[in-house]
């Protein structure tokens, strides 16, 4: 018996050997897509060639029609990466200049606020400029809405900076609508027309464009919100009100295209290519369009990296690269939420060579046990599994994402249980903070909801959304 035991084991270590990383890649992304946890296109590269692409779930639930690799998925805010690149083309060709300011391009920002910010702070997020989650009711009021550019600029063009341009940063896409506009006002095309001109038509990226909801594109994926065990289709959001910040989709085989051209300076010649991947200030280290920084992918490791995470109703993206290697990793995935990071620091533990444990999310357990019992139930199993740390993997980010959606969902009471479990077991994380004060406003609890915006504050001094609510208290 102890033979066979010897065996068995030694021919196990044979196979995990002989697993090539596209064996390992097929291997975690099925594991994802077991738990519920990734439905959509996947695609690794390595020394400038894939290694391994897939797809999963369903591009329709509606007719069960599969995801492939070739299917078209919304980008959410990996569209800043390109309209990033398209602004730099526009530089190359003296169309642009860098340190212009907005009100120069814009007239309609004369006056205003923004009137002095350069197009340089628009790219990497240094304006001062905020974002519309400054807006409460944004989603859906605004949202919904059908705007030309003159009108939604107005929504916008009044609000005060955050801070001195240049001094700080903070993420904004109404910068990126700006820039949108700009590209517009200097090609005398649509931000659609002259997007296709410069960057996909000479790529030949035949499936990616930028979409509006009265289009047909064949092989467009519908996008899917995911949890308590069961899909619903998203929320509409009509997308003139993210122009040039979330409004294109792709494919991962057309990303990989566009990874390559960055590589070659298919694009941009090398200089402005250097600018658009320097790291910029502290703490996102964001450069023109991209997250420059090392990428963290164990409590050990870290790799020199380009990446931009996207989020849009019922998709989400991440698209990361790495220079030094000329490697690269895109997942496009059409249902929301999903742990995208943790997606993501796997497959370059795999392109690395390092070993994944992949263990069952206890967030996810927690959606199953809220489907078809009790929140209060859920936080108890919660403590249980916390202690299974052979079994169950917790991620404070996911377990956030649940308290916001029982809270979209106006199951106020089941989102209360969650968020306060969540400023036990993570007290130092703003979000948190944050969606622990937003649900006790929306439970009318004012005085506890003043409290944790402060909270919010103490951790993260820059948070507008808390200094907005507070205002408004």
């Amino acid at each position: 018996m102890k033979h066979a035991l010897f065996v068995l084991a030694m021919l196990s270590t044979q196979v995990l050997l002989a697993q090539t990383k596209a064996d390992r890649l097929s291997e975690l992304m099925k594991t994802y897509h077991g738990y519920n946890m990734f439905d959509g296109a996947v695609l690794v590269a390595e020394n400038g060639h894939v290694i391994y692409k897939d797809a999963y779930g369903l591009a329709n639930r509606e007719w069960a029609i599969p995801n492939s690799t070739d299917t078209k998925f919304m980008l959410g805010s990996i569209s800043k990466p390109l309209t990033a690149t398209l602004v730099l083309i526009l530089v190359q060709k003296g169309l642009i200049d860098l340190d212009e300011t907005v009100a120069y391009y814009l007239p309609a920002f004369k006056n205003k606020p923004a009137a002095n910010v350069t197009i340089r702070q628009l790219l990497n997020h240094t304006s001062g400029m905020p974002n519309y989650d400054i807006i409460s009711d944004f989603f859906p009021r605004i949202s919904r809405q059908y705007f030309t550019r003159a009108a939604y600029l107005t929504v916008y063009s009044d609000s005060a900076l955050a801070f001195v341009p240049g001094t700080r940063y903070l993420y904004s896409s109404w910068g990126y609508f700006t820039l949108g506009c700009i590209i517009e006002k200097v090609t005398g095309k649509t931000y659609a027309q002259a997007m296709n001109e410069e960057i996909f038509s000479k790529l030949n990226m035949k499936s990616s464009g930028s979409y509006a909801h009265t289009q047909i594109v064949p092989k467009r994926a519908s996008g899917y919100d995911y949890g308590f065990g069961n899909y619903v289709s998203a929320d509409f959001r009509d997308q003139s009100n993210t122009m040039g910040t979330g409004d294109l989709y792709s494919t991962v085989e057309d990303l990989f295209t566009f990874h390559m051209a960055i590589a070659n300076h298919t694009l941009l010649n090398k200089e402005l290519t250097q600018a658009m991947l320097t790291p910029g200030s502290r703490p996102a280290r964001y450069g023109y369009g991209w997250f420059n920084q090392l990428f963290r992918y164990t409590p050990t490791d870290s790799v020199k990296a380009n990446y931009h995470l996207g989020s849009t109703e019922g998709f989400i993206s991440f698209m990361i690269r790495m220079p030094d290697t000329n490697s690269m990793a895109v997942i496009l995935c059409n249902s929301a939420p999903t742990d995208f990071f943790g997606i993501t620091k796997n497959i370059v533990r795999v392109l690395y060579d390092k070993p994944v444990v992949l263990k069952e999310p206890v967030h996810k357990k927690m959606e199953s046990i809220i489907a078809s019992s009790t929140a209060e139930k859920a936080v108890a199993a919660y403590k249980r599994m916390k202690a299974d740390t052979a079994h169950y993997s917790v991620d404070w980010l996911q377990l956030y994402y649940l308290g916001e959606k029982l809270l979209s969902l106006k199951r106020y009471e089941d989102a209360r249980l969650i968020a306060e479990n969540n400023v036990r077991e993570f007290p130092d994380r703003d979000l948190v903070a944050l969606s622990m004060a937003n649900i006790y406003l929306a439970l009318n609890r004012k005085e506890d909801a003043i409290n944790f915006y402060r909270k919010t504050l103490q951790l993260n001094p820059d948070n507008e959304e808390a200094k907005n609510r507070l205002k408004e208290l």
